[in-house]
């Protein structure tokens, strides 16, 4: 297979800046995205800190699931990798090995349908340095938002750690470096496609919003993730994330390939969305807790059908179906390889009598509400017998 899977709800995430927490959430990130666009993900952390085995990993990237960019040499070059003086960066002769042969495959295909891209080499030091020139007053701004109170709370852990060790702490220097972070962010963003940056720290997403509100001289603002409908979908996108995470710990024996590979993951990449599309204008003050007080809403108020309501409604039709039906669950009772008794069972009085079959328990109620929260958490689609019980889980989300 080449090329990427068709994009319904592309995301992007940075996600070795999480550390551990991002790889652990892994499996919900790729849960609500089609596709995930990880930026330089580590295989060490891959392997020992996410739920998703490295053969699933490098199957859903062959399979245009997850999408994966770097610059060159991370993708390319043991060597390189293995002297990184981070050591989550180190080699795996499963994941790098076979990224790096969908890397070769795919480099004849426009970037958009590469499902391992290299990145062109940074520019963000280059722009940073530029903009200050062109705009001085932005080094108060930036030194003052790194310095001033509450700084860990608005400047991404990385970028003021990296401010610390590799400037001088001058303000020119530290002003330089936050936006050359900024312009690599963005660019890698603006490279993948993605609808929505997965910010999954509160500083991330107030670091956006301190982006978007540095004014320039000339007016033209660091290329970051800043429009209003890719902020919208990134809060809302993290929202979710939020619910699955509480699913998570709510959720029962699973199979998350399952699930992933499955119908519940297309149907939450929809519903996702749709959500971010029919509130792409909505006031960002009353966008606090909406994913959740929506799903609440939707699954709180769903209810099966009532087959004695369609044999009601359908009295003439159905009499005859159910009849057949009882008849033909007779005889496949009795002789369960009988042929003619299963092609009634399968014929069209098994429809008209659809409504007695699921009293029998011959077919299953028809659930009115999403199916993809009880696909996720318990493998399943929707029982009556779980529908209480996710209600109650979703009450238990503080939003």
């Amino acid at each position: 297979m080449t090329g990427v899977a068709g994009s319904v709800f592309p995301t992007f995430c940075h996600i070795s800046e999480y550390g551990e927490p991002g790889y652990r959430s892994l499996h919900s990130l790729l849960a609500l995205s089609q596709p995930l666009n990880l930026w330089a993900p580590s295989s060490v952390l891959i392997r020992h800190a996410s739920q998703i085995p490295a053969r699933h990993f490098v199957r859903y990237v062959e399979q245009g699931l997850i999408r994966v960019q770097a610059r060159e040499p991370w993708l390319t070059d043991r060597a390189h990798r293995d002297r990184h003086p981070w050591e989550a960066a180190r080699w795996d002769d499963e994941i790098d090995a076979a990224l790096l042969s969908i890397l070769r495959s795919d480099e004849g295909l426009p970037e958009s349908e590469r499902r391992v891209l290299a990145a062109p080499p940074e520019r963000g030091a280059e722009l940073a340095a530029e903009r200050l020139a062109l705009d001085p007053g932005q080094v108060a701004y930036w030194y003052g938002a790194y310095q001033g109170a509450g700084a860990a709370r608005r400047i991404p852990e990385g970028t003021r750690e990296a401010a610390g060790l590799h400037t001088d702490g001058a303000p020119f220097e530290v002003a330089r470096l936050i936006l050359r972070d900024a312009y690599n962010h963005g660019a890698a963003f603006e490279l993948s496609g993605a609808r929505a940056p997965l910010l999954l720290s509160r500083a991330d997403r107030r670091f956006v919003r301190l982006i978007t509100r540095a004014g320039t001289a000339d007016g033209a603002s660091v290329p970051a993730p800043t429009a209003p409908s890719e902020v919208l979908a990134a809060e809302l996108a993290v929202q979710l994330l939020d619910v699955l995470r509480l699913l998570d710990v709510q959720a029962g024996p699973r199979d998350l390939d399952t699930f992933l590979r499955g119908q519940g993951r297309q149907e939450l990449v929809r519903w996702i969305g749709e959500m971010c599309e029919r509130y792409r204008h909505h006031p960002r003050r009353e966008l606090d807790g909406l994913i959740i007080r929506e799903l609440r809403r939707v699954v709180g108020t769903a209810r099966f059908s009532d087959p004695l309501g369609e044999l009601r409604e359908r009295p003439v039709a159905t009499a005859v179906g159910s009849i057949a039906l009882a008849a033909g669950a007779v005889d496949f009772v009795l002789a369960p390889g009988n042929a003619l008794g299963i092609a009634g069972m399968a014929a069209g009085a098994y429809q008209l009598g659809s409504g007695l079959a699921r009293q029998m328990g011959w077919a299953p109620s028809a659930f009115e509400g999403p199916q993809w929260p009880f696909l996720y958490a318990y493998s399943s689609k929707a029982k009556r017998s779980r529908l209480a019980k996710m209600v109650y889980a979703l009450s238990r989300h503080p939003g």
